[in-house]
């Protein structure tokens, strides 16, 4: 198995989920999975699912922290 993996390796949900962090600021907007799911149009658990796979497949370009009481996700 490869040590790093390609934006390519994720699945097509990972990918939408993964371009949605990188397209607004939740480091310092408070992260909600409730509405990142409104916005993709996919369930909460899917959100879920996928940023537990991109945290595992991408440990290096996502970084999740809690921060004033929120999730705050930042990906690049």
């Amino acid at each position: 198995m490869r040590d790093k993996m390609a934006y390519e390796d994720l699945t097509d949900t990972e990918k939408r989920v993964f371009d949605y962090i990188r397209g607004d600021d939740f480091v310092e907007k408070p992260w909600s999975t409730a509405e990142a799911a409104k916005k993709l149009a996919i369930s909460e658990d899917t959100v879920y699912d996928a940023l537990s796979n991109i945290a595992v497949k991408h440990k290096n370009h996502i970084h999740i922290h809690y921060r004033d009481g929120s999730i705050r996700i930042g990906a690049n």
